[in-house]
């Protein structure tokens, strides 16, 4: 009983004197990331009907039927651009790309949707921000209503960790709103007859 007795004292002391250190706990961080300061440049893709200004740091590689990718290697990124001519189906091109932006419901904590006009380039689109540990952070579609039609996915090809890549999805996102805003279709003037 005595021994038992002589336990629990000691057990109380060493736990008193054991407290003596303040814990405080370590801010959060994240790896550092170079972002390069971005230098605008026109890229016209080969036998497309439009051009945009956009930051330089790219690899712009042409595929068939004016589909093109926006490579970063240095980012472990691509921005997948679809170009598609409308044939009386500009509601349906609307709706897929709506569709494929919506497929990431599953793993999206919010998807945020803004509107693009642009009267004097004639291009009028959406830009989805999509929240959460997805494939693809941030989606896009850009017409003029009548002829053309163009739509575009960012993705990384690593796996999805929002907290480590939110700087480069800012950063590449940029590029994104500048190629949006400053889309041109190759002969406006016939667009406006």
């Amino acid at each position: 009983m005595k021994i038992n007795y002589l336990y629990s004292i000691a057990f109380i002391i060493i736990f008193f004197a054991s407290c003596k250190e303040r814990y405080s706990p370590k801010p959060q961080g994240y790896l550092r990331i170079d972002l390069e300061l971005p230098k605008n440049k026109l890229f016209k893709p080969e036998n497309c009907p439009f051009y945009f200004h956009s930051s330089d740091y790219f690899i712009l590689k042409n595929k068939s039927n004016c589909w093109i990718d926006l490579e970063y290697p240095k980012h472990n990124a691509t921005i997948h651009i679809t170009y598609k001519s409308i044939n009386d189906d500009l509601s349906k091109l609307l709706e897929d790309s709506r569709n494929m932006v919506y497929k990431h419901t599953i793993k999206a904590d919010a998807i945020n949707e803004k509107i693009y006009l642009n009267a004097n380039h004639q291009t009028y689109g959406t830009l989805y921000d999509i929240k959460g540990e997805t494939a693809s952070a941030v989606q896009f579609h850009i017409t003029d209503s009548i002829n053309n039609f163009i739509r575009g996915a960012l993705y990384f090809h690593v796996n999805p960790n929002q907290d480590s890549l939110k700087p480069i999805i800012n950063y590449l996102r940029n590029d994104i709103v500048k190629i949006m805003e400053s889309l041109q279709w190759e002969d406006v003037s016939s667009l406006k007859e």
